[in-house]
């Protein structure tokens, strides 16, 4: 196993040694240009198969391109396939798509990209040459920068089988059966591809747009108690049925997804100490719960304990905090 770690300051040495292990693992052109240099730290692990490799990358928060500079005018010709663990915005050519934890989506060293992640996080894919992904996949390039969902369908299988080969590549058990495995791999990605790119791309971008303007409108509504699935359907014009269908391929339903975004502001209101002289129920109705002890239910379930001890820990050390009260 390879392994390349570029450590806390990024001087030009390290940035140029960083970029030349993003080449030799993931083929040429990519460059990363973290957000915080000073607080930057990535580790890339690779394990070959055959003509390919498996690889990890776990980075800080950075914007990462692919220049698309050609070498000679006959550029090493190499596709990623990755999933990751964060949501990530990536932009290809006119193309723009952005992925959820566990989806996956093929790049193109040849084709100019920008991966963008507002915080850190981890990959891990499979660097193909072209001339191995032509065999299952003849017209890749229809591919790239597309999402596949990790929640359904054979996408699901592909995203599991990453994770899983990952797993047992870095314990060093797939010494014998790595490069079949990879094979067996492109295979499923053929089966995603011809599936998924027989869509038309543009259903598929309306898709993720409505969704979005509806969490927007929900982020903006969360402090009002009557907000639920079927005022934003009515809203909108939609049916309930075709809401539930726009996040379907979300980590959660409607339902849960505004529960999750009011524990969240709570969560954020409980910790701040301009809030201290607030009860814990006050916090809660004032982002739309109406029962303490629902909310009391609901924030253990999501973070693994109860709000008043969450408030205690997050404000300890505050002086008035004692006098104040919890």
């Amino acid at each position: 196993m390879l392994t390349y770690t570029i450590g806390t300051s990024v001087s030009n040495a390290k940035k140029a040694h960083l970029n030349n292990a993003m080449h030799e693992v993931y083929g040429p052109n990519w460059d990363v240009n973290p957000v915080k240099p000073s607080d930057f730290r990535m580790v890339i692990k690779s394990v070959p198969f055959g003509d390919m490799n498996l690889s990890q990358s776990t980075l800080s928060q950075a914007e990462v391109t692919n220049t698309a500079k050609l070498k000679n005018n006959t550029p090493e010709h190499f596709y990623h396939i990755y999933i990751l663990n964060r949501r990530q915005k990536i932009v290809t050519n006119n193309r723009t798509a952005i992925l959820e934890p566990g989806d996956f989506t093929i790049a193109d060293s040849t084709l100019a990209m920008t991966l963008t992640t507002a915080e850190p996080y981890t990959t891990i894919g499979l660097t193909v040459p072209e001339k191995v992904l032509h065999k299952y996949v003849p017209d890749p390039e229809n591919a790239v920068g597309l999402r596949f969902s990790g929640k359904a369908g054979f996408s699901k299988i592909v995203s599991y089988m990453l994770l899983t080969m990952w797993e047992n590549a870095e314990s060093g058990y797939l010494v014998d059966t790595g490069t079949d495995l990879a094979n067996n791999l492109l295979g499923i990605v053929s089966a995603c591809c011809s599936l998924n790119c027989n869509q038309p791309e543009e259903e598929n971008a309306n898709l993720i747009e409505m969704r979005e303007k509806i969490k927007h409108v929900i982020n903006n509504n969360l402090q009002n108690p009557d907000l639920c699935i079927g005022k934003l359907a009515k809203e909108f014009g939609f049916s309930i049925r075709y809401v539930q269908r726009l996040f379907s391929e979300e980590e959660c339903t409607v339902s849960k997804y505004i529960r999750r975004q009011r524990l969240e502001g709570c969560k954020r209101q409980l910790a701040n100490p301009a809030w201290l002289n607030h009860s814990i129920t006050e916090i809660a109705f004032n982002w739309g719960f109406n029962s303490s002890a629902h909310f009391a239910r609901v924030f253990k379930e999501q973070y693994g304990i109860n709000a008043r001890e969450y408030r205690k820990q997050a404000l300890k050390g505050l002086s008035y905090y004692k006098d104040a009260g919890s």
